[in-house]
């Protein structure tokens, strides 16, 4: 058995690997969002911009690539369904960051707001909490380390949620024009709801962690 075991483990480690792609991919992500909209430079704007979209396409990758293999493999880390789902919301957090980029892209805020650099920096945190939990998956032993990132990301979610709250009660009542009212919500709502996506990532993690421990 042990060496039916050990045939099977590097196959294993495959899809370790690819999460971890996906969580590093998504840090990447956040912090070139955070320098873009941190920056005063429309050349570097727009690089960080192209940046973000190159890497969302590695993300969609990472994603199929983990469907395609958990399909034909013979045995997984954890239940499949627990697999695609953990790779459908590790890649929604990119795609939200991506929707995220294209609105502050399309927009071209004259001024950006510190709630946007705010949530931004948020974002990265959460982000790299993510990540951390990710790398500590692939020992279901590390569950209190693991419980421990979740947690973080939940009480970031959290903050950016007040943060968001001020920040739209704020706008509301001092923007004057209606078109620049839409520009700040979209791109607050977008950022948000990155933010959201993290936690709706350890959700599942959480999920993980209860059924194999």
């Amino acid at each position: 058995m042990s060496g039916l075991l050990s045939f099977f483990v590097p196959r294993n480690q495959i899809f370790y690997d690819l999460f971890g792609r996906s969580a590093t991919n998504n840090v990447q992500m956040s912090q070139l969002l955070y320098k873009a909209v941190c920056s005063d430079s429309p050349h570097d704007e727009k690089m960080h911009f192209n940046q973000i979209s190159r890497l969302k396409t590695v993300g969609n990758d990472i994603k199929h690539q983990v469907y395609l293999r958990s399909s034909r493999a013979l045995i997984s880390p954890f239940e499949r369904n627990d697999m695609y789902a953990l790779a459908s919301a590790m890649n929604q957090v990119c795609d939200s960051m991506n929707v995220a980029a294209r609105r502050i892209s399309l927009y071209k805020l004259d001024f950006v707001e510190p709630a946007i650099r705010e949530i931004a920096g948020i974002l990265i945190e959460a982000s790299i909490e993510l990540d951390h939990c990710i790398q500590a998956l692939r020992d279901l032993h590390n569950a209190p380390v693991m419980a421990g990132h979740c947690s973080k990301v939940k009480q970031l979610e959290n903050y950016a949620d007040k943060v968001y709250d001020k920040a739209m009660s704020a706008i509301v009542h001092t923007e004057t024009n209606s078109i620049e009212l839409i520009k700040y919500t979209e791109i607050l709502a977008a950022l948000e709801d990155a933010t959201d996506k993290c936690e709706d990532a350890t959700d599942i993690i959480e999920s993980i962690i209860v059924k194999n421990t």
